[in-house]
């Protein structure tokens, strides 16, 4: 199953494309770029929702339900809109207390933890160079790979890219457990 999974924002939105449950490419870019996306026809397309939860709203936020309706509109596949609450009820067991940093530790917990899912730890000896010295044979301790520890398939995601895979995440999850 693929999986293009949207955070909407106003002018740039955050987006994780994600196959068979593994996040493959993320970003946060343009949403002129998003409404052309080159994707396979067996894509979900998966937004975050806007809720307005009691509060008044401003332009920004009519501003962003415009940008996920010609998202919507350029996409050829199904559409799925999931609310930031089910996200949360998901991912971190309630809404209340939950926020951005304890939805992100939930993901990297759900792939392994810090050490597997991020990874990368620069090698100490070598301080990620992969050799001690110009000339010098290569580092002992990491075989010049430069890393203690592997980049995980988290490595590098930051972010609108973590709200995007949390709700890519969660699509998944309500598909599971159909």
């Amino acid at each position: 199953m693929r999986i293009l999974a949207i955070d909407p924002g106003t002018t740039k939105s955050g987006w994780c494309s994600i196959v068979n449950g593994v996040p493959v490419l993320w970003g946060w870019d343009d949403n002129e770029t998003l409404i052309d996306p080159a994707c396979p026809g067996d894509t979900v397309l998966v937004i975050e929702d806007i809720g307005h939860y009691g509060l008044a709203v401003g332009r920004d936020v009519f501003q962003t339900v415009k940008w996920m309706g010609r998202m919507q509109q350029a996409f050829k596949g199904e559409t799925v809109y999931i609310p930031r609450g089910e996200v949360l009820i998901n991912l971190c067991g309630k809404r209340q207390g939950a926020n951005d940093s304890t939805v992100r530790q939930a993901l990297i917990d759900r792939y392994g933890g810090d050490d597997v899912a991020i990874g990368g730890k620069k090698c100490q000896a070598c301080k990620g160079k992969g050799w001690r010295g110009a000339g010098r044979p290569v580092c002992e301790e990491c075989n010049g790979n430069k890393y203690e520890t592997p980049q995980g398939v988290l490595y590098g995601v930051s972010g609108h890219a973590w709200s995007a895979l949390a709700v890519g995440v969660t699509y998944l999850d309500q598909q599971s457990s159909k």
